[in-house]
């Protein structure tokens, strides 16, 4: 029999400060809520995966107006808002079946009902890799990576790319693209404490640079004593303004 209700978690209280799950203040709780009963065109499903990513912190946050959000805010008692992959359990869509894994917006509730066309059936992936990678390197991140960097950048393997922001989630994909796959001359990541640099160069960037060290500037200006061709910004902010060098801009 399909379940009535579901656990969730709602947010209780926006954050000033980091998040958390206890005392007086809990950003989130978990509840009890019921589940709308099945419409035609719609689909029950169960949540196996959820994509954890820093726009859900601006979504919860009391300092940002909500006019600055690309979508609505979070509200007090709602079950925070997430992508995920996750199971049809039960359907009245002539399209998903039971049993059919889809990427959707379940939140963060273990059940969901949701409209069967906002819901993308996925396949298993070669190699025995985890259908996680749905929610990353095959998803929306890897997409932004690529269709930026390949589509609307134009890297080519001569180029000389520099990634701000090189140890998010689109970043190091953007590093890894340029440097594995098109075979970029040079890749230069600009993160923000001395491990994720050195994470970067693990990843493939031929260096990357703290941006809060003292020297940052000339440590820049040396790592392309001649400019470079494409810079693929994921933060903006005094990095660019002026901009160092004269590239091709990229910002998601």
């Amino acid at each position: 029999m399909a379940p009535t209700t579901t656990r969730a978690w709602v947010l209780a209280n926006k954050p000033q400060e980091l998040p958390s799950l206890s005392g007086d203040y809990p950003t989130f709780k978990i509840e009890e809520k019921p589940l709308p009963e099945l419409k035609e065109g719609q689909v029950l499903v169960k949540t196996r995966f959820l994509s954890n990513d820093p726009a859900q912190r601006g979504w919860i946050s009391p300092n940002i107006a909500p006019e600055r959000l690309y979508v609505p805010p979070v509200q007090i008692g709602e079950p925070m808002r997430s992508r995920g992959l996750a199971e049809v359990v039960a359907s009245k869509s002539d399209k998903l079946k039971p049993g059919t894994m889809v990427q959707g917006n379940p939140n963060w509730s273990e059940y969901a009902v949701l409209d069967a066309s906002t819901c993308n059936p996925i396949v298993d992936l070669p190699g025995g890799l985890s259908q996680s990678h749905y929610l990353g390197a095959f998803g929306g991140t890897g997409l932004t990576a690529w269709y930026g960097l390949v589509v609307i950048g134009e890297a080519k393997p001569e180029d000389v790319v520099v990634v701000s922001g090189a140890a998010g989630a689109t970043g190091s994909m953007v590093v890894q693209i340029a440097k594995k796959m098109i075979g970029c001359k040079t890749v230069i990541g600009i993160a923000g404490t001395d491990d994720k640099c050195r994470w970067v160069e693990s990843l493939g960037a031929d260096k990357c640079l703290n941006y809060k060290s003292k020297d940052f500037a000339a440590e820049l200006t040396k790592a392309t004593p001649n400019f470079c061709d494409l810079y693929f910004d994921n933060v903006g902010g005094e990095i660019v303004r002026p901009p160092p060098f004269l590239p091709t801009f990229v910002t998601p």
